[in-house]
């Protein structure tokens, strides 16, 4: 984890009007023009550098906003000073009332969500559908979802039985694709004719994306992250992931999942990340992200996730004392998740499907 003072976001000057803020933000996620984007010395477009995702945007858009796309200046400091009064009021907060993050292992001090919204002046991070929300799962995906809520609410028999995130298989916000989460937002990108290579400070994971036309690997062959090809949309990289596993999850996501990540420069300090979620067994329609990120001159640091970290030994040897002890309890699920909630709702419909088919 890292604190860093946040320098992403936008910062306009004092406009009064909608309207003004508006014609800003389509100044600003236009792509520059070819004279002006950076380019390497074999003349792609270049985006090299560390860049800092952190933001407040909402993923989805808050039902005050209702059909309200973009924010104003105004607008945007309001929100922002709201957000981060109401941070400050949780943190100062007796030890013990209402510190929901306590079970996951935290307290506020080590989260670093940043302190401003996107530059994209949106009020939301969904961009499509329309309304900035996601679409409904489908039926599949609900069970699915309930499958893992289940699993990774019940007593562990072993580390399998926990989630990705607490095996450190997975980073919550590295994705693919990536968004702003808890803390470490930052991306580094390498370039070379024919690679792309995205290192994310969270677990320090990487992806190196093949640029010379060469086919996914075969339907048979599934990975975590997915396999990932890229190519050159004009001065936009456009990388198309699929291969995914059985038990990667991307906000109820299916094995099946196309991810179209799209990488743009629109200004020498800013590059817009956008990104379209294409998976009819999971979502009733694709979705897409729009987030735009800062570049930053502070360096990647090491995540040392599980080194010399006790937690997952903690967490089995604890199971095994309470079935020494008889006792049960259904606090295994994260408040992430939702917590024992959201477990016992998993399970009761798990069971209500059983008994549906087993009738004649």
């Amino acid at each position: 984890m890292s604190g860093r003072k946040n320098t992403n976001g936008f910062k306009g000057p004092s406009v009064g009007s909608a309207a003004v803020a508006v014609v800003a933000v389509c100044a600003m996620t236009l792509a520059a023009s070819a004279e002006e984007t950076p380019r390497t010395s074999w003349g792609a477009p270049d985006l090299q550098g560390t860049w800092d995702f952190r933001s407040i945007t909402p993923f989805e858009r808050p039902a005050e906003f209702k059909d309200k796309e973009f924010l104003t200046p105004e607008e945007i400091a309001a929100w922002e000073e709201r957000t981060l009064k109401a941070r400050q009021e949780r943190r100062e907060r007796p030890p013990g009332e209402g510190q929901s993050d306590v079970d996951v292992g935290y307290n506020a001090f080590w989260l670093d969500r940043g302190e401003l919204m996107t530059g994209t002046m949106r009020t939301s991070l969904v961009v499509d559908p329309p309304d900035g929300r996601l679409p409904a799962l489908t039926e599949l995906a609900k069970r699915r979802s309930a499958e893992r809520y289940a699993r990774w609410g019940a007593v562990p028999d072993g580390p399998e039985d926990r989630n990705p995130l607490e095996r450190c298989i997975m980073g919550f916000n590295s994705g693919p694709p990536m968004n702003p989460g808890a803390y470490n937002n930052f991306l580094e990108i390498f370039q070379t004719p024919n690679h792309v290579a995205f290192l994310n400070e969270m677990v320090n994971d990487h992806r190196i994306v093949p640029l010379d036309g060469r086919p996914h690997v075969p339907d048979n062959v599934r990975l975590w992250k997915g396999d990932s090809r890229g190519y050159w949309e004009g001065d936009t990289l456009v990388v198309t992931t699929k291969n995914f596993t059985e038990h990667t999850n991307f906000r109820g996501s299916g094995p099946n999942m196309v991810l179209v990540e799209r990488f743009s420069r629109n200004s020498p300090e800013t590059l817009l990340y956008e990104y379209t979620v294409t998976d009819p067994e999971s979502f009733e329609a694709p979705w897409s992200v729009a987030v735009e990120m800062k570049r930053t001159s502070d360096p990647l640091l090491e995540y040392a996730c599980h080194e010399g970290n006790r937690a997952m030994t903690l967490m089995l040897s604890g199971a095994r004392a309470r079935e020494e002890e008889g006792t049960q309890a259904s606090d295994w699920l994260a408040s992430w998740y939702g917590g024992a909630k959201a477990f016992e709702e998993a399970e009761e419909r798990l069971k209500k499907e059983a008994e549906e088919a087993g009738k004649p």
